[in-house]
């Protein structure tokens, strides 16, 4: 009997390679978070004397000491300089009084920062001062600049600058003069502004300033119906007129100062004026962010 050897087992085809294993790619890197840029507000008017500054000056140290809300401000009113001029006074002030400094030094402290930022600059440089400014200040964030016009805003350069702002708030009392000059120049604003593809403006927003509580005025009444019918905006109710809007620190102290650039005037002195009123409407129509909702106390 024969006996055949076992075949021999087939050889195994060769398996592919294992793949080598990838290299880890690096992660991209998360992209960038741009920060909003601040919004561009102008405090302007046709005529001089309706309080433009003096609001622009009690309106901004409220909204960043009171609320929270980072800011700078830009004083293109080259012949008054009201909002520079009245920093430059207070600061003589407050060096020339050790109790005065030693009371400063601790609101500040206490605030836990330092008083905002005032530069002067001609009505065509502004924006662009206003740019430098933000990009040489890295580290601060702003929700606004603030921008005090000229008293007259009716040149082609003050039309220029308008344009270029998100907002525009423009105080209007009650004399037919002075407010067919100052709607005249709101609805030129708003008719280029809509034209214009590459204007910034949003709105000029109107409200009625240094109106007396103990009359009715029947110009504001009809001059109402009349802005209504021109579709501006004009904020409701009235900031009226006292002398304690012109009370500064030299004269009045830290207790009763209503006009400063380091501090908002008290919540008992501003009860009855309309100004928080017509605070928080700014808040609103602008959509800013207040230091309770950026968590803060």
């Amino acid at each position: 009997m024969l006996f055949r050897s076992p075949a021999a087992p087939a050889p195994k085809a060769e398996e592919p390679a294992a793949p080598a294993p990838k290299a880890e790619e690096p992660a991209a890197p998360a992209p960038k978070v741009e920060e909003p840029a601040p919004l561009y507000v102008g405090f302007a008017s046709q005529k001089g004397g309706v309080g433009k500054s003096t609001l622009a000056e009690i309106v901004s140290s409220i909204l960043y000491y009171e609320q929270g809300i980072n800011l700078f401000v830009m004083d293109c009113d080259l012949s008054q300089d009201s909002f520079y001029k009245l920093r430059e006074r207070e600061k003589s002030i407050v060096q020339e009084s050790e109790e005065l400094s030693k009371s400063m030094q601790e609101y500040f402290h206490h605030l836990g920062k330092k008083a905002y930022r005032i530069y002067k600059s001609a009505p065509k440089e502004a924006v662009r001062t206003a740019r430098s400014k933000i990009d040489g200040i890295s580290n601060e964030k702003y929700q606004l600049v603030i921008f005090d016009f000229p008293g007259h805003a009716g040149t082609t350069e003050l039309m220029e600058l308008s344009l270029q702002m998100d907002y525009i708030l423009s105080p209007i009392e009650a004399d037919i003069q002075s407010l067919v000059s100052c709607l005249a120049y709101a609805k030129t604003i708003t008719e280029i502004g809509v034209s214009m593809s590459d204007s910034r403006i949003k709105d000029i927003i109107l409200f009625w300033n240094k109106v007396d509580r103990r009359v009715r005025n029947i110009i504001i009444d009809e001059y109402t119906k009349l802005i209504d019918e021109y579709e501006l905006t004009l904020l409701p109710g009235y900031v009226y007129a006292t002398h304690r809007f012109s009370h500064e620190l030299s004269t009045y102290g830290l207790r009763r100062v209503f006009r400063s650039t380091y501090q908002p005037p008290a919540r008992g002195l501003r009860m009855g004026t309309g100004l928080d009123e017509l605070v928080n409407e700014i808040i609103q129509r602008l959509n800013l962010k207040t230091k309770t909702e950026n968590g803060n106390d």
